[in-house]
């Protein structure tokens, strides 16, 4: 049984990386949420939109990171800003549009205008009071450091945190089986769907850490219907199948087709050039031979790509899904959820990748709906004042951690099975770390 320590912001050792346990309060304790919006998600790089969603001066999205409202804007100069969505006069939410195109962003509530920059442009004062006010001086609380890898655009609140490369770091390679595999890069199908789950944000991030034995016992039939790959053999990847430690706490797995299937398979033939062009030899290998790729860059930006069908008559297309875990309080989380598809794909491959994408992973996806009904049962497992004393359990990692695989083809530390469960519990350990102050 856990010993708890709480002194005002400190967390003390919910995860214990020699034992291979976490307490299970992780999942459901408000206090442990509430240090998590200052010491995770106001310090970390966080994922904000995609750049084919701003394509324009003036185009503008807004998100929730954490417990705080995001404008994201591209400016006149086309520089992407991002900033706290409320008026710096009475706080007032700013911007109440999921997306738009605007020259400018006016408060409700007093008429200050901001220019697409941020800066005060106006406040229908007059004069004199505008230039007691400091018309001139005031602008928008805007995020520390903002920066773009594929497309890709985060943001974080920190001035100190490493630029976005360095967080990123050898995540970067896996990234580009994702997102940068093409030259023309990928563009999103439409806007992100959102829903909520009654469960930790932290749950979906593992997860998608990833957690491959869940797949056979929770999506069952589904798993192989879409997959075409008989239950045995589905069972044999998961046990056969290198779990990726990358570090800086982002953590993937890769599933491997069986030897008999062709290379690339599902992936449209006039893509597959493109591929070859844009990724070296090692990045072609993992793609070409990948059945199911899942990673989590942490905190809370994850990616599925699979090629699946729903009947032995229809051939297998693949879909690429983004997603974040928005914790709106500890025990319950928003996904905001992306398809994307190359530039360069052809009209009606892109309509059929982006319905593959709904149909599985999405608001009414299959594998969804399992996963967010397994999640909710762990919460409600988890929060008693009994239940919650306890621990969940990683030990199966104490068996694998001093047995990496040697001269694996791909950056970070892998490990021969996904159900070692290191690269999960890695996450855990490196927000451990960071809870406690350590690097973000």
């Amino acid at each position: 049984m856990n010993s708890f320590n709480r002194q005002g912001n400190s967390v003390g050792p919910w995860v214990d990386v020699e034992a291979g346990t976490a307490s299970r309060a992780i999942f459901t304790d408000e206090e442990i949420w509430r240090v998590e919006q200052e010491k995770v998600f106001a310090k970390s790089w966080l994922f904000l939109a995609h750049e084919t969603e701003i394509p324009e001066p003036g185009d503008h999205v807004t998100r929730q990171l954490g417990n705080d409202p995001v404008l994201v804007v591209r400016g006149e100069d086309g520089r992407i800003r991002a900033f706290h969505n409320s008026c710096v006069h009475r706080g007032v939410k700013l911007c109440r549009t999921d997306a738009g195109h605007s020259k400018n962003f006016t408060c409700p509530y007093h008429g200050w205008i901001y220019g697409l920059d941020g800066k005060l442009q106006a406040t229908a004062y007059p004069p004199e009071v505008a230039e007691k006010i400091g018309e001139s001086k005031s602008s928008l609380i805007e995020m520390a450091q903002v920066d773009s890898y594929a497309g890709l655009v985060f943001g974080t609140w920190d001035e100190t945190a490493p630029a976005l490369d360095d967080y990123l770091g050898d995540s970067r390679f896996y990234i580009d089986l994702f997102a940068n595999r093409t030259q023309g890069g990928m563009e999103v199908l439409g806007p992100p769907q959102r829903w909520v789950f009654k469960a930790n944000w932290k749950l979906g991030a593992l997860n998608f850490a990833a957690d491959g034995p869940h797949a056979a016992s929770v999506h069952g039939p589904i798993t192989y219907l879409t997959l075409q790959v008989p239950p045995e053999l589905i069972l044999q990847q998961l046990i056969n199948s290198p779990a990726v430690v990358i570090g800086k706490g982002h953590n993937c797995i890769f599933l491997e087709y069986p030897d008999e299937a062709p290379d690339y398979a599902g992936f449209s033939p006039d893509l597959v050039p493109l591929y070859q062009q844009k990724l070296n030899a090692a990045q072609q290998r993992f793609l070409a031979r990948g059945l199911t790729k899942v990673m989590t860059n942490f905190p809370n930006t994850s990616w599925v790509e699979s090629s699946v069908t729903f009947d032995d008559k229809t051939p297998p297309i693949p879909f690429c899904n983004l997603r974040t875990w928005q914790p709106l309080s500890a025990q319950s989380t928003e996904v905001w959820n992306w398809l994307l598809v190359e530039k360069e794909a052809a009209e009606e491959f892109k309509q059929k990748s982006y319905e593959i994408g709904i149909r599985t992973f999405a608001a009414g996806g299959t594998f969804d709906q399992d996963d967010a009904e397994a999640w909710a049962a762990i919460n409600l497992g988890c929060r008693g004042s009994i239940g919650s004393q306890y621990e969940v359990d990683f030990r199966a990692t104490k068996h694998y951690r001093d047995q990496p695989i040697e001269n694996f083809p791909g950056p970070g530390v892998a490990y021969p099975s996904t159900f070692s469960e290191m690269s999960e519990f890695a996450l855990l350990a490196h927000w451990q770390k960071v809870m406690s102050g350590g690097e973000s």
